[in-house]
C-alpha cells in the first residue's frame, strides 16, 4: 500500500515525456514572475514540476516555503494547487540531494493554446532557492 502511494505521488516526475523546461525569475513578493506555457490536448495530462537547488544554508534547517501554483488561460483559472519546498539539510550537513523537484499540479488540457503559470508565496519565504525552473512533462500517467 505504501509503495503504491509513493509511486502514485511521483507520476508527474517519472512518467510521460519531458516537453519543456522554463527558467523562473524571482518576483518581489518572494514568488516568481508568471511564465507562458504552450499546451495542447495531445499532451494531456501534463505535469508542471517545480525544480530548484537548495544550496548549503544551515540556518534554514527546519524551514520551508509554501507556494500556490495557478494555471490560467485567457484570464480564467483552470488549475490551482499549493505545494511546499523544505530545506533538507541539517546544521551539521548540507542537503544530501541539493535539488528538489516537486509536482505542482497535473492538468488535463482541453484547449490548445498558451497558458499562464503563476507561482506565488502563501506565507513568508524562509528557504533560499537557486536555478529555479518549471519542467513540463506530457502524457503522464495518473492514478485511477
Amino acid at each position: 500500500m505504501f509503495a503504491a502511494f509513493l509511486l502514485g505521488a511521483c507520476e508527474g516526475l517519472f512518467t510521460g515525456k519531458a516537453a519543456d523546461s522554463i527558467p523562473l525569475q524571482p518576483a518581489g513578493d518572494g514568488g516568481f514572475k508568471p511564465v507562458v506555457v504552450a499546451l495542447t490536448a495531445e499532451m494531456s495530462p501534463v505535469a508542471l514540476n517545480f525544480h530548484a537547488e537548495l544550496g548549503s544554508h544551515p540556518h534554514e534547517t527546519g524551514k520551508w516555503n509554501s507556494y500556490r501554483a495557478t494555471l490560467s488561460r485567457s484570464g480564467r483559472v483552470v488549475a490551482s494547487q499549493k505545494f511546499n519546498v523544505s530545506y533538507t539539510g541539517t546544521v551539521e550537513l548540507a542537503p544530501a540531494h541539493p535539488a528538489q523537484t516537486i509536482t505542482m499540479l497535473v492538468h488535463r488540457v482541453e484547449e490548445n493554446g498558451e497558458y499562464t503559470l503563476a507561482i506565488t508565496p502563501v506565507r513568508a519565504v524562509e528557504v533560499s532557492l537557486q536555478n529555479v525552473r518549471v519542467d513540463v512533462r506530457r502524457n503522464v500517467q495518473v492514478p485511477r
